[in-house]
């Protein structure tokens, strides 16, 4: 091959070593898997081997979110694919830049339509959809494409061996259209005759780069600031200006009723609750893409690149004339609300009472990766959020089975902070093979099981509609045990006064660690309510 020409398949791997990409994640077929692992290899990429293609393409995607660029994740056709869909899903609807690689069919194989074989394309296309992602070519330009899109989407290529090893220039150039300014009139509009606006930041906004900007806008204005599960820390916990957490339902209607004006920063409708939309001040939605269908028609849009727009207002800010202790209260409504299930009549631990101990054992503040399921309302609300990303969790696809494979990635990619996995029982039933994809990789987790023998925001559900009993909870696993039988340190804990010491003894250790702790579900209705009336 000559000097400026090489296959497309180490043109790819050296494209994305260039964009950050340390990892790849994925079960390989015997086809062109291996010459994709090979061509990574090449790159210094260090392809994770995991037990099941769903998990590795979130794992795929969460490395994405962190570097702020491309993750990759990679199957077998047929079956492996078919394994990779909840991961893809979820890389869609959670918004993150991942490319899932799967062999192909060949055209005989298509035409026979026989054993392992169906239409891929067909499967993975809806799912693109929901994502506004891409099925790629082997082509040079649709890499490219993908790679300059201004939205963080996810991508399919399926590839057989003629595409990947095919010839093409070293030295390809992609043109990329340079951003024009925004019409700042309608917002100014709206913020010049707003006296109590109201902030909500959205995942759009959950990027590092962007956070001094934002907070200078939020100091320049004043207001009262409230973020999404997914866009938590953009606002830190303990800047004055946070309010809470905004999930569309009832916990924060004290504070947004109060707004003459609701700013939207970034905020991604995916997130919210699918029910309609409550409030009657005027809404700025400030986004970088707008979305058809939408909970609400805003009173004024801009859509472009945040930084530019928040940078371009904050010079023309009036403060507003909300106070620090009008905010605080706000917050402490919202902190009250969610501790009600520390207040219950239950007997064992709640979930507020683990996840602040928990955050005062992890004092070198790991990432916090969390699971569907109700442990998710103390943890988003109790563990500290001090940068975007800080916490980690699938609030648009809101899956079961994300958080030990987001706590590897997110390992992975900052070994010296690690990661803690807050996780129901329910949820790590789903994904105990990667257990040995952590000690593989001596990723440098924890794992804390919220283990209560129940499907409890379901039972919850079947309780209110006063059905019988639908065999949704079970004899409680001895998690630990398995944990140990897979090379991790495990702890149960089984009552209040072995919760603190075994959680600080998981936060002194290295390597995998699973902490099994007994919970009293009990508390969890009134939360429920509290949160989403």
């Amino acid at each position: 091959m000559s000097e400026n020409k090489m296959t497309f398949v180490a043109w790819l791997a050296q494209r994305l070593a260039q964009r950050g990409m340390r990892h790849a994640f994925g079960v390989p077929g015997g086809g062109t898997s291996l010459d994709l692992l090979a061509a990574l290899r090449d790159q210094n990429i260090e392809t994770v081997i995991t037990a099941r293609e769903d998990a590795a393409m979130i794992m795929a995607g969460v490395s994405g979110v962190l570097t702020e660029g491309p993750g990759l994740a990679f199957t077998t056709k047929g079956p492996g694919l078919a394994s990779a869909t909840n991961g893809l899903a979820s890389a869609a609807l959670d918004r993150m830049p991942a490319l899932l690689m799967s062999e192909s069919f060949t055209a005989p194989e298509l035409e026979f339509l026989s054993h392992q074989v169906f239409a891929q394309s067909e499967l993975v296309a809806p799912l693109l959809r929901q994502g506004q992602g891409l099925e790629l070519q082997a082509e040079q330009g649709d890499v490219e494409t993908w790679l300059n899109l201004d939205h963080m989407a996810p991508a399919v290529m399926f590839s057989g061996t003629a595409d990947l090893n095919k010839s093409v220039p070293a030295d390809y150039a992609h043109e990329t259209d340079g951003n024009d300014t925004p019409d700042l009139a309608p917002a100014l509009s709206l913020l010049s005759i707003s006296k109590r606006p109201v902030i909500v930041v959205g995942l759009e906004a959950a990027r590092v780069g962007l956070t001094p900007t934002l907070r200078a806008f939020v100091d320049a204005l004043g207001a009262p600031v409230l973020c999404t599960y997914m866009a938590k820390g953009c606002i830190a916990d303990d800047d004055p200006h946070f309010a809470g957490l905004f999930t569309g339902g009832a916990i924060e209607q004290t504070c947004v009723e109060a707004a003459d004006l609701i700013i939207m920063v970034g905020l991604d409708p995916v997130e919210l609750l699918r029910k309609p939309w409550s409030f009657t001040a005027p809404v700025l939605d400030l986004c970088e893409r707008a979305y058809d269908p939408h909970y609400l028609q805003p009173a004024g849009r801009i859509t472009a690149p945040l930084a530019v727009t928040l940078a371009a207002l904050t010079n023309d800010l009036t403060t507003s004339e909300w106070s620090l202790d009008d905010i605080a209260g706000f917050r402490d409504g919202f902190l009250n609300g969610m501790a009600t299930d520390a207040t219950d009549n239950g007997s064992g631990l709640s979930s507020t009472a683990v996840v602040k101990a928990a955050s005062d054992a992890f004092t070198q503040h790991p990432r916090l990766s969390v699971d569907a399921g109700a442990h998710m309302f103390s943890a988003c609300a109790f563990w500290p959020g001090k940068a975007p990303r800080d916490v980690l969790i699938s609030n648009g696809l809101a899956s079961m089975a994300f958080a030990v494979p987001a706590a590897i990635a997110a390992a992975l990619h900052e070994p010296e902070r690690g990661a803690v996995a807050i996780t129901g029982d329910g949820g790590l039933l789903m994904c105990l093979g990667e257990f040995k994809t952590a000690v593989e990789t001596k990723a440098n987790i924890t794992i804390i099981v919220f283990n209560d023998g129940r499907l409890s925001l379901i039972d919850i559900k079947r309780e209110d509609r006063q059905m019988a009993d639908l065999g949704l909870s079970w004899t409680p696993p001895d998690f630990a045990d398995i944990a140990r039988g897979f090379g991790f340190t495990a702890w149960q804990v089984n009552g209040e006064d072995e919760l603190v010491p075994a959680l600080q003894q998981a936060a002194s250790a290295s390597g995998p660690r699973l902490v099994d702790i007994r919970i009293d579900a009990s508390g969890y209705r009134e939360q429920l309510r509290a949160l989403r009336g």
